[in-house]
């Protein structure tokens, strides 16, 4: 089995002979704060005031002919999202960030639905913000 990572105990990205959970298009984005002080008859002056909080956004496909139970895998998101559950991210063994991660929000979208309201595909948007 070859991990890629992690979120906490509660996602596992891997991939086997029997099981793939992997994400894509994942993007990070890494920002400073800065106020803006008023000068009369001038432009603005920025005034650096600390780092801000970084994000991740990520994409993931869940297809049971990979080995996954979509709807299993979107209810134990849907628990993180509506728990505030926070925890490292981490990807090739290294942490993203410095901090803990919380999903801010999570959209999900049923490609494919079977006799019965099965869910054998479906796309996950995930958000993520940094846990301060």
């Amino acid at each position: 089995m070859g991990v890629i990572g992690n979120f906490g105990s509660r996602i596992t990205f891997e991939t086997s002979d029997r099981r793939i959970l992997t994400f894509s298009g994942m993007t990070r984005k890494v920002s400073g704060k800065y106020a803006k002080h008023s000068v009369i008859g001038q432009k603005d002056r920025p005034e650096f005031t600390g780092p801000g909080n970084g994000n991740v956004t990520f994409k993931i496909l869940l297809d049971v002919s990979m080995g996954i139970k979509p709807r299993e895998i979107i209810e134990q998101i849907e628990r993180a999202v509506e728990t505030g559950e926070v925890d490292y991210l981490v990807i090739g063994g290294r942490l993203v960030g410095e901090n803990m991660f919380y999903i801010s929000s999570v959209s999900e979208t049923m490609d494919v639905v079977l006799s019965g309201g099965e869910i054998a595909r479906a796309t996950l948007n995930i958000s993520m913000e940094e846990y301060v």
